[in-house]
């Protein structure tokens, strides 16, 4: 009798673990996510360098670049967006791969601007000379510098709190808080030198990312993430001439991000220890 007990407890534990709900912190789950971000961007210093000159422009302001007037889910590469890919390791503990897309523009100000120039050399913005903590106002010379896109690539370790969940978890809310390091790949065009340069890509440096957001969880298998981030952009080789090596930007700036995410998540493990889709 004692053994018969036995097998009937262990046959309903059996069918107990192939029956749990699913739950997304759990060891073994990948969870995908894609939206838009909106950012803001700390002032900075901007330093210009080559052959002919050594520019510093101190305490420069950036503007995010507005693309309001496009719809918000057209021409999804070429605006702020966040993409992102989970693997949760152990309960409650997630490594996570980031793509964070950052685009700003040299604002509207007056230059506060240290070094010197060769005379003649910027044919396009117009600055000549040498320049110790000189104010000079934007709408006075032609110079411009835009990241059209500056992509910040990190890999996150992220701890996933649950915060509330209805009985059956078809709808939940998670925290989510994390820290990420990456490299960063800048592509810059500017007012400046011989020629204007437009759309020039380089390997820029590296960054860093801290965020906390809530994953507000629908069916188990779907969810919306909204996430509040700091990111530091540490751009050491922003190239400012296809023609010339020797001419770079470098920028430390560091950025405020909101995002706003759809997203899936799905167990990577055997069948029977859920009841979610699963290779």
């Amino acid at each position: 009798m004692r053994f018969l007990l036995i097998v009937f407890c262990f046959i309903v534990i059996r069918i107990a673990a192939q029956r749990t709900v699913f739950n997304s912190a759990y060891k073994g789950n990948l969870s995908i996510e894609a939206g838009l971000s909106t950012s803001r961007f700390a002032k900075s210093d901007l330093t210009l360098s080559g052959n002919e000159f050594l520019l510093t422009f101190q305490d420069a302001k950036f503007n995010p670049i507005n693309s309001s007037n496009s719809s918000p889910f057209s021409d999804f590469f070429k605006k702020q967006y966040h993409l992102g890919l989970g693997y949760t390791v152990k309960r409650g503990v997630q490594l996570g791969l980031t793509m964070d897309n950052f685009q700003y523009e040299l604002a509207p100000q007056v230059y506060n601007i240290n070094g010197q120039i060769t005379p003649g050399f910027d044919q396009i913005g117009g600055l000549s000379g040498t320049y110790q903590s000189a104010a000079i106002p934007s709408d006075s010379v032609a110079f411009a510098f835009t990241a059209e896109s500056t992509k910040q690539i990190a890999l996150n370790l992220n701890l996933i709190q649950n915060l509330f969940r209805t009985k059956n978890r078809m709808f939940v809310v998670n925290g989510l808080y994390g820290l990420g390091l990456g490299l960063s790949h800048a592509t810059i065009s500017a007012n400046f030198g011989s020629a204007y340069q437009s759309s020039i890509p380089s390997m820029s440096g590296f960054g860093l990312r801290a965020h906390a957001g809530l994953r507000i969880e629908f069916f188990r298998h779907f969810y919306l993430l909204t996430d509040v981030a700091g990111a530091g952009l540490f751009q050491k080789n922003m190239r400012l001439d296809v023609s010339d090596q020797s001419q770079r930007a470098t920028q430390n700036v560091w950025a405020g991000q909101v995002n706003l995410s759809i997203g899936t998540v799905f167990y990577l493990g055997k069948k029977s220890n859920c009841d979610c889709p699963h290779f």
